[in-house]
């Protein structure tokens, strides 16, 4: 009974390790984009940067939209045909797939983040 204990503990490690490759823009942009899923930014208040305006309305928008897309996947970073001063990332979801922008002050702040769904291919 100890070995399948064991095994089961080093299968567990193992699946947290491999949800751990993402890199910390990643995180950030995921955990904006759950946020906005969710119509609530106080879990992410203190990653935006002082001074930013975000209104309810905004919010509540994002979280019709993005919900409705089913659960998020993945959130990417690709770096590729994208301006300097600015992280890109492709976001999956069940039903959509999506481009987020995100824009950092100097001390790794949000001042800016959007998001527009990927043209469907013909």
């Amino acid at each position: 009974m100890r070995i399948g204990r064991r095994l089961f503990a080093l299968a567990v490690a193992g699946l947290l390790a491999a949800c751990s490759f993402q890199n910390k823009d990643e995180r950030l942009a995921e955990n904006i984009t759950k946020a906005m899923m969710n119509n609530d930014l106080r879990p992410v208040q203190n990653d935006i940067a002082p001074g930013i305006q975000i209104s309810r309305v905004q919010v509540a928008e994002a979280a019709d939209e993005l919900d409705a897309q089913g659960r998020l996947l993945s959130v990417k970073e690709t770096p590729q045909n994208c301006q300097p001063g600015i992280h890109c990332f492709d976001v999956k979801f069940e039903r959509r797939s999506y481009v987020e922008r995100m824009r950092l002050d100097e001390n790794g702040k949000v001042l800016a983040w959007t998001y527009r769904p990927v043209a469907a291919s013909p």
